[in-house]
């Protein structure tokens, strides 16, 4: 299996077809959910002016069965977010190497630490790339939710 990097115009129908089908917020590129640590979120919206996001995808049969992106949210801090796998695949290590392909863009982005707010069904996928659960599980005002945040040290200094 390969990770391509890919766009957000090819990403985005998974996203609001298959991860967040019915979303009432608008699907960005980035979110403006910005952690702080240890376990605060909070919106920071000038992300968008100085950060670019990367997309991950990976193909079958010319067809995406998998989608995961990652982006700065602070100088040395990155997000992983919309990891999604195709149903017919889930259980294979799919999202794992989606998740490793964000650790490895971080890491080459300077990043200290990786976060994302994976979903309760994900969050083995996530612990099994060294992610660790935060706090408690966040389902008010969350749309597809229970979601927690979980973190990750990227770079030990």
């Amino acid at each position: 299996m390969e990770v391509l990097e890919s766009t957000f115009e090819e990403v985005y129908p998974i996203w609001n077809e298959q991860l967040w089908p019915g979303r009432i917020s608008k699907i960005e590129n980035m979110s403006s959910l910005f952690w702080l640590q240890p376990k605060e979120i909070t919106k920071n919206h000038s992300i968008f002016e100085k950060y670019s996001p990367t997309f991950f995808v990976i193909k079958e049969d010319n067809k995406i069965v998998g989608v995961n992106s990652g982006f700065r949210t602070d100088d040395k801090v990155y997000r992983s977010r919309g990891l999604w796998v195709k149903e017919d695949y889930r259980s294979k290590g799919y999202g794992k190497v989606l998740l490793m392909q964000a650790i490895i863009q971080g890491k080459s982005e300077d990043c200290h630490w990786i976060w994302s707010m994976p979903r309760k069904s994900a969050l083995k996928t996530y612990e099994g790339v060294g992610f660790k659960k935060r706090g408690k599980w966040l389902d008010k005002g969350v749309e597809f939710g229970p979601n927690c945040l979980a973190t990750r040290q990227l770079i030990y200094k």
